[in-house]
């Protein structure tokens, strides 16, 4: 399974290139990991040359649902276009992106497929624009969503106009398979990498962050990053997660800031983060201003009585940034 996974490592991506996560993303569906009955329709719907119109949710964040919807593009070796609703979510991206691209036909035949990102994220009058356009387009475009809450999408878009699929992967009737393979996955990432492991700390590891296997590979690239090899210390590291990317992404302050405390990360930990992590993943036109940022506030930390209030006022002037 892991020659699979590095055979289609993107090595032309200095991003790809530094980041575990998008390095080793699955660019095909035979490659993701997933419940075999997924898995199997999945590729009956690539073999046929089309995709139906998708609602991919989960609550737990890392399971692979954009993954899965890129991956559908590219094995349909479709024409798309791809919106995170978290920053683009207002009814002018209906008008002006979605519209345009679903009403014009693609010049080389291709299926046309829209990639709405975290559309959980967006008002109820996009919701309703899209229910519209899917109807409007059947013939010519599909939409896939993804969410983490499907309770925030409209019902209409949740009953018949899309095939919903639950990603929450921690059911009991697919834990064990799944870890299985979550496992060799990992292994087959640190022996392409180069590094050290032991064998008995990957399946700890596996079961400590299950499902999410976004969380597993970050967590043993910084580890790996810090200390050179993976061995029982990584099962008591502290890793700030992806769920924090999601939290900024979402702008939810509060809930960053109660993350950030639960977990006791420093501010040290959060800039290094941000700086490491959270800013390549920016568009590029914001990466040299969240720089700035960064640079203004953390040094603010060390004069401050409060220096958790110079990471809040750092997270809240990357929120503003993409809006």
């Amino acid at each position: 399974m892991h020659q699979e996974i590095v055979e289609n490592v993107d090595m032309a991506s200095n991003f790809a290139n530094l980041i575990w996560v998008e390095k080793y993303r699955p660019q095909h569906v035979k490659d993701i990991i997933m419940p075999d009955s997924y898995k199997k329709y999945f590729t009956d719907m690539i073999k046929s040359g089309s995709t139906n119109n998708l609602l991919l949710c989960s609550p737990i964040p890392g399971t692979g649902k954009t993954t899965l919807a890129k991956a559908i593009v590219n094995d349909l070796g479709a024409d798309s276009i791809y919106i995170n609703a978290s920053s683009d979510n207002g009814i002018s991206v209906a008008r002006e992106q979605i519209a345009n691209f679903a009403a014009t036909r693609s010049r080389l035949n291709k299926p046309k497929v829209v990639i709405l990102d975290e559309a959980d994220g967006t008002t109820p009058a996009l919701q309703g624009a899209l229910r519209g356009y899917i109807e409007e387009f059947a013939k010519s475009c599909r939409f896939i969503l993804t969410c983490n809450f499907i309770s925030k999408i409209i019902e209409p878009l949740r009953e018949g106009r899309t095939q919903v699929f639950d990603f929450n992967m921690s059911r009991p009737e697919f834990r064990e398979t799944l870890e299985e393979k979550m496992l060799a996955r990992l292994a087959g990432i640190l022996k392409h990498e180069g590094i050290e492991y032991d064998i008995e700390v990957l399946p700890l590891i596996v079961t400590s962050c299950f499902p999410s296997m976004r969380k597993m590979i970050t967590l043993l690239q910084k580890y790996a990053a810090m200390y050179g090899k993976i061995d029982k210390g990584v099962l008591e590291f502290k890793s700030v997660g992806t769920e924090l990317s999601d939290m900024i992404k979402a702008k939810k302050l509060t809930d960053a800031r109660n993350y950030i405390n639960s977990n006791g990360f420093s501010p040290t930990d959060i800039f290094r983060f941000l700086l490491d992590e959270y800013v390549p993943q920016m568009e590029p036109k914001y990466r040299a201003q969240a720089i700035m940022i960064l640079g203004q506030w953390e040094p603010q930390c060390a004069f401050s009585s409060m220096p958790d209030l110079m990471v809040a006022c750092a997270l809240l002037d990357i929120m503003n940034l993409e809006v």
